[in-house]
């Protein structure tokens, strides 16, 4: 029954704005225009290249990420220590 309650008080936060920060769910950033097009220019690639991440998505609450926006996931990882991934914001 504490399982069903908090996550009802997760779903509330969540859509009062409130980020999610769970040891879990690796850090989630905007990333600006100017980052934006360097990354995009660096792996050769457009937005329509990265993989996407629906607007929707939990781990985006109150980032203020809109749609095209690109989203830097930094992940910790027991063979490289940091890997970072792209995705791009889409409908959700």
């Amino acid at each position: 029954m504490v399982f069903k309650e908090q996550n009802e008080y997760n779903k509330l936060l969540l859509s009062l704005g409130y980020k999610l920060e769970n040891m879990l769910v690796p850090k989630h950033e905007v990333l600006n225009d100017k980052d934006a097009e360097r990354l995009l220019g660096f792996y050769n690639v457009t937005r329509d290249g990265l993989p996407k991440i629906k607007e929707d998505d939990p781990a985006l609450k109150g980032l203020g990420a809109r749609m095209g926006s690109i989203i830097k996931i930094t992940r910790k990882s027991p063979s490289v220590g940091i890997a970072f991934y792209y995705r791009v914001v889409i409908e959700g």
